[in-house]
């Protein structure tokens, strides 16, 4: 995988995890407790089922962390955000993908 789509794969990865922290944020904020109640129970959820079924899309792709159980865990935050978000994160791959091999 050449260094220019590792880097726009782990500002995609960054940039949904400070939403996800954002999202949680406004709610216990706002005061709409069970909202974030939800959404970290999905958070939990989420990266207990990846991790448990080695789930790690990261590694799909050919990225590796040093910390092995860190692309499961990733690939948790991003499955807690539902089926929507994770197709979102995968169109947006393809694109870069295909921009930077020039398909």
């Amino acid at each position: 995988m050449s260094m220019i789509v590792l880097a726009i794969v782990l500002a995609i990865t960054v940039e949904g995890v400070v939403e996800i922290g954002k999202s949680i944020g406004k709610a216990v904020l706002g005061g709409s407790y069970k909202t974030a109640i939800t959404q970290v129970a999905a958070l939990v959820f989420g990266c207990l089922f990846c991790v448990a079924a080695k789930a790690d899309v990261y590694s799909a792709l050919g990225i590796t962390f040093e910390i092995q159980w860190l692309g499961m865990v990733l690939t948790g935050v991003l499955a807690s955000r539902g089926s929507n978000y994770i197709s979102d994160f995968i169109k947006r791959l393809q694109d870069v993908s295909g921009a930077v091999t020039g398909k």
